[in-house]
Formats: structure tokens, sequence, C-alpha cells
């Protein structure tokens, strides 16, 4: 058991930084549901995010009982967020949305916006 090379570290990749935006799924105006689609956001974001080199990505949503829940990740999430925020302050199903910006993976410091 000579080598001691299997213990050592190895090198550290810097962690992806987090969008997660939690869209209001049944409180809004019924016309807001009626005339805008998750969809069409999506393909926004998508486009805005693809538009950028290194911005980072969407990575799609998950539905939950009153939310729903948009992911994207990236090497800065204030850059990243910084790119999307006028299309979601522009899109009226973002109204009222819930926008955790976290520096890091899951625990790390994040701040919180709302629309």
């Amino acid at each position: 058991m000579g080598s001691s090379s299997f213990f050592k570290k190895t090198p550290s990749v810097a962690p992806e930084e987090a969008i997660l935006i939690y869209l209001d799924a049944y409180s809004l105006p019924q016309e807001v549901y009626d005339e805008n689609d998750l969809e069409t956001l999506e393909s926004r974001l998508e486009e805005v995010i693809s538009g950028s080199e290194g911005l980072g990505e969407y990575d799609g949503n998950e539905f939950r009982p009153k939310e729903v829940v948009l992911f994207m990740y990236g090497p800065d999430a204030e850059a990243l967020f910084s790119a999307i925020e006028p299309t979601l302050r522009d899109y009226p199903l973002c109204k009222g949305a819930r926008v955790q910006i976290r520096k890091g993976p899951p625990g790390s410091a994040e701040r919180e916006v709302r629309l």
C-alpha cells in the first residue's frame, strides 16, 4: 500500500450557480393564464440565455401544486439574472414570481427577488 496518490484530492471545479424562478400557478387573474403560456416563456428565456456565450443554460421546469419552478444554471448567477430579468418582468405569467439567485450548489448563499 505504498502509493499515497490514491488519496490525493482532485482539483475542484467551480460550483455552478443557479437561478430558480417560482411562478404562481393559481392566483393570477384567469386571463393571464388564458393569454400566456409556459412554453412561450421558456422559449424566450432559452433565446436570451443561448444568445450570450457562456451565460448558462435553461434546464427545465417542475410542476408543483401551487407553483411552477423554472431552473437555470451558469457560472455567474448575477449575470444570468441580469440577462433574463427584462424578459421576466415583461411576461405577465411572471407577475409576483419569486426568484432565487444562488451563488453555488444547494445550501449556498442566495438572494431573493420578487417580480
